[in-house]
């Protein structure tokens, strides 16, 4: 892991949805790393400070940059409009369990949570950094994930120049498109905290808490450990569990598809699955902060879609005739018409694409 460079971490100072296809349909209402599914720990935090760039829990070097002076975003309530309350004058809002968290763990200031490193890194990027940690909410400890972002520009300067606020952030992005999801019945990861703040020289910082999936897994490591490899040379029986795992997947992909809304980053392991009893799935959806709700021009993001979940669904388990069943789930029909097709024949060139490009996936 390189070490972060001086000055990244800094002190304080609904439109008409559509179709799947491109119809009507009745009116409806961005990055959590693949081990969302946290649970209860056996005792105590996690190790503080690790990141797993470059070997799990190698220690992060941080350098500390320049103090600068903060400007705090619309002084309004709750700009994302999540129902969450207002942490004091900190440009950050939490749910009452969560803000009696971090309360708790000396982490309810923004600048806490930004600069913090308690926990565990999961992945460092130049813009973003996800983070795991342990909290004391209802009920005990608690597994949550921190994601943090900070990223600059033109745009942002010129408004932190202005005294102006930004126009979003990726925070806001993600604390809005989960409550609007769960306007629309589409299940997915639950929003605990979200907060942002754009500084003098135009660095937009924001982040989001969740709570893990307790007892769920990532659709692709679910299919790898509960299905066994398939022989395609041979004729096997049809597995009933599969078949109702796929057609759970087709059919809550249709909802979100239809509510109006494009993922672009739909692969499997952001899909998490938990089977509480023999055939039954639940799922819910995460890494949520590029979701887009749009009302026209929405073919190309819905084959985006279909294509990333078709590249990273394991070949090894996942046969033709299964991402068939899936798009009869996704169309609602059993036969498939001219429209439904044309569609399949994008998705199938954009997934060779994505096939030269990226290379396979096992």
């Amino acid at each position: 892991m390189p070490r972060i460079p001086a000055g990244e971490i800094e002190s304080p100072g609904t439109r008409a949805p559509r179709s799947p296809i491109g119809g009507p349909s009745p009116r409806g209402a961005a990055e959590l790393p693949p081990d969302q599914a946290g649970g209860t720990p056996a005792a105590g935090q996690l190790p503080a400070g690790q990141c797993p760039a470059g070997g799990a829990g190698r220690r992060y070097q941080v350098c500390t940059g320049p103090t600068l002076a903060r400007q705090d975003l619309p002084s309004r309530p709750d700009p994302a409009g999540t129902g969450l309350a207002r942490i004091g004058e900190e440009p950050l809002w939490a749910s009452p369990a969560c803000r009696e968290g971090l309360h708790t763990a000396g982490l309810d200031r923004f600048a806490a949570l930004m600069q913090g490193r308690e926990g565990t890194c999961l992945r460092a990027l130049p813009d973003r950094e996800n983070w795991r940690l342990v909290l004391s909410l209802a009920g005990g400890p608690r597994v949550v994930y921190l994601k943090k972002h900070h990223v600059g520009g033109a745009a942002a300067r010129l408004r932190a120049w202005l005294g102006l606020p930004p126009r979003t952030s990726a925070g806001r992005d993600e604390a809005q498109n989960i409550r609007r999801l769960e306007a629309v019945g589409i299940p997915c990861v639950e929003l605990a905290a979200y907060g942002e703040r754009l500084d003098r020289r135009g660095r937009l910082e924001s982040l989001t808490i969740t709570p893990g999936l307790e007892g769920f897994t990532p659709l692709d490591d679910f299919l790898r450990q509960r299905f066994p490899v398939l022989n395609p040379a041979a004729a096997t029986r049809k597995d009933k569990r599969l078949a109702r795992l796929i057609e759970s997947v087709g059919s809550l992909v249709r909802r979100f598809h239809e509510a109006g809304f494009n993922h672009r980053d739909l692969y499997c392991c952001h899909f998490f699955v938990r089977e509480p009893s023999p055939g039954v799935f639940e799922i819910r959806l995460i890494d949520l902060q590029r979701v887009q709700q749009r009302a026209r021009f929405r073919q190309r993001w819905l084959v985006k879609d279909l294509a990333q979940l078709a590249y990273s669904a394991p070949r090894d388990r996942v046969k033709c005739t299964h991402k068939v069943a899936f798009l009869r789930a996704y169309f609602g029909t059993a036969r498939l018409g001219a429209k439904e097709k044309r569609l399949i024949r994008q998705v199938l060139g954009k997934q060779q694409a994505m096939e030269c490009k990226l290379g396979l996936i096992a």
